[in-house]
């Protein structure tokens, strides 16, 4: 069995969501900066333009790619990937990244990164995934846009049930999900917070839930 090792580097998610079709190709100038790989999503992007909204055209295929990396690498990556990418630019994309605080499964590394003043910086924004039932997702959006939120990015996934709710008259069940991405500034993020909350009636049992942590490094934020 291989031995753990304990480890006090430090590293970081970057996260980076554009058109359908370009993850791929910031991935692989991502690998030139020793990033050894990334996972890519697939959603739908919020469309703010008055124009586009007036004719019906609401939303745009999204990707959004995960890579993780070590902290000493990731300003020569993101600055990198934003000026091949122009995230500078209106509707190009956007690049954000968060601390890790465990990691597990990379080159045989165990890292527990809670270590006081490893990351002391306080952070400009903040990104919220809320979790909800399928088709429940534009809600989601509308609160938090009402609150100082600039848009969003829906993804779909798929709840688990319990083994002994799993089939009813021999039919596999799936519970759809909708997973909402909104990354907002630190001054609106409580009141974003509190309109999903109450929009959704987060505190009612079964109509899901809502995460949150600090971005940095933000780009293509305006």
């Amino acid at each position: 069995m291989t031995e753990k090792i304990e480890n006090a580097r430090f590293y970081d998610v970057i996260f980076v969501v554009v058109n359908i079709g370009k993850a791929s190709r910031v991935l692989e100038e991502a690998k030139k900066c020793g990033i050894t790989g990334g996972t890519i999503m697939h959603g739908s992007g919020t469309v703010s333009s008055t124009l586009l909204r007036t004719i019906g055209f609401y939303e745009v295929k999204k990707e959004i790619l995960f890579m993780v990396c070590a902290r000493e690498k990731t300003q020569a990556a993101i600055e990198h990937i934003s000026s091949l990418f122009h995230f500078e630019l209106p509707n190009r994309g956007i690049l954000f990244t968060s601390p890790v605080s465990h990691l597990l499964g990379t080159h045989g590394e165990r890292l527990h990164l809670h270590e006081q003043g490893a990351h002391p910086l306080m952070a400009d924004h903040e990104v919220f995934f809320t979790i909800v039932a399928a088709g429940s997702g534009d809600e989601v959006v509308e609160a938090a846009a009402a609150a100082g939120a600039r848009g969003g990015t829906l993804f779909h996934g798929t709840g688990a049930f319990a083994d002994q709710c799993r089939k009813a008259f021999g039919i596999e069940l799936d519970s759809g999900k909708d997973i909402i991405m909104n990354l907002v500034s630190a001054d609106v993020a409580s009141a974003v917070e509190a309109a999903i909350a109450e929009r959704m009636q987060l505190d009612v049992p079964g109509n899901g839930f809502l995460f949150s942590f600090d971005a940095e490094n933000v780009h293509g934020v305006r």
